[in-house]
């Protein structure tokens, strides 16, 4: 997971903000897995950003 959200650069310190980005974190990681596209997890994140209806898909 580091190397597609880089949570090692992260600080989130206050509260339980860490345990609850890494649950999120997970979650869009095990969604993007699920596509049958060829495109690196990095690529799949930044067009799920960017195109509305791929992130539809993905849902």
């Amino acid at each position: 997971m580091d190397t597609v959200f880089r949570e090692d650069e992260q600080r989130k310190r206050a509260g339980h903000a860490a345990e609850n980005f890494a649950v999120i974190h997970k979650t869009a990681l095990n969604l993007l897995k699920k596509d049958t596209g060829k495109k690196s997890l990095r690529s799949k994140r930044l067009k799920a950003a960017w195109n509305r209806d791929f992130l539809i898909q993905l849902l």
